[in-house]
């Protein structure tokens, strides 16, 4: 290829091929882009310096010859988080991505809120678990790291394992993980009577237990809709006829250990003087409350959950998102 003289030395530097019409800027531009060449590789084809080739590409950008925009779908899904985010007054909204994936959407949840979590650890957190599923699959999936300091504390009693789930794995797992201190709650999650729970709340270690939980920096924890089948009848945490006393008081949703309405007021029944589980003022006043979960059957009990006040950190998926954020909109 022909060569001419450059004028303040005697290195050589390329003519620009025919094909783009004399135009250094396009050559240079078409090589980075479109052949993905480096910089160095651009100039030491160009027999420029590093310097030079960036202010070409520069001048590509200013002069229109490239534009660059970001890919539209994920715009669309940052708006949807931080509109979503606004709308529910909380303080940060994950989306998750429609991907087409074979997976379950509470696996897929599961392993965006492991990384939303593990960015957000510090090395004295407590962090306070309730049990569920997709808690279950975040605590599988969080990736092994080193943090002794953390301690991660079961914040509702135990319920009945089944073939695929154990309230105590979501704690113990999580600690695994972080080579954190697991401190399961050793109660059952619902006594026979008020005044079994009164004796068992009485003990020194559940006192102790209760004191740590007042002192979570983090919360996580799944929401469950209580129409179809849903854990917690599945798990034995509860009977159906005690399930369907809180439907029939107007509950929609279960999270962190409370039953609430779509208006977001707790709802209540004698069920709650058996229930061992963390105060909802302690629960409440936790800095960061980190709701997980999705699937368009859980939005009433998402909605609800918000209106609460129970979560200000939500991680979910696109289409929840945004029937969520439409329920919102709507009042």
């Amino acid at each position: 290829m022909a060569r001419t003289k450059r004028e303040a030395g005697g290195n050589s530097q390329q003519a620009v091929p025919a094909q783009f019409a004399m135009d250094k800027v396009l050559w240079a531009a078409w090589l980075y882009y479109e052949q993905r060449l480096k910089q160095d590789e651009v100039a030491r084809q160009l027999n420029l310096s590093r310097a030079s080739v960036f202010n070409l590409l520069q001048k590509a950008r200013d002069e229109g010859v490239v534009t660059i925009a970001i890919d539209p779908a994920r715009t669309a899904r940052i708006k949807l988080a931080l509109n979503l985010q606004q709308r529910a007054g909380i303080r940060a909204c994950f989306v998750l991505p429609a991907s087409g994936a074979d997976s379950p959407v509470a696996e897929q949840i599961g392993h965006l809120a492991a990384r939303v979590l593990a960015a957000r650890l510090s090395d004295n957190d407590t962090i306070g678990v309730a049990w569920g599923r997709t808690v279950l699959n975040l605590s599988r999936m969080l990736l092994p790291t080193r943090l002794p300091g953390i301690s991660v504390a079961q914040i509702t009693g135990s319920a009945l394992a089944t073939f695929d789930f154990s309230p105590v794995m979501c704690t113990s797992n999580m600690a695994a993980k972080l080579s954190a201190r697991a401190v399961n709650l050793h109660a059952p999650g619902v006594v026979s009577s008020p005044k079994v729970k009164d004796v068992l709340m009485a003990e020194p270690a559940i006192r102790e237990h209760f004191k740590l939980l007042r002192q979570c920096s983090k919360l996580v924890f799944g929401v469950t809709q209580l129409v179809g089948p849903t854990l917690l009848t599945e798990a034995g945490f509860m009977s159906s006829g005690e399930l369907q006393d809180y439907i029939d008081r107007g509950a929609v949703g279960f999270a962190a250990g409370y039953f609430y309405d779509r208006a977001g007021q707790i709802v209540r029944t004698e069920f709650d003087d058996r229930h061992i589980t963390m105060a909802i003022e302690d629960l409440r006043q936790t800095p960061e409350r980190i709701c997980i979960g999705g699937g368009l059957k859980k939005v009433d009990a998402m909605l609800g959950m918000l209106r609460a006040g129970l979560a200000n950190i939500l991680v979910l998926d696109e289409e929840t998102a945004q029937a969520l954020l439409d329920r919102l909109e709507a009042g």
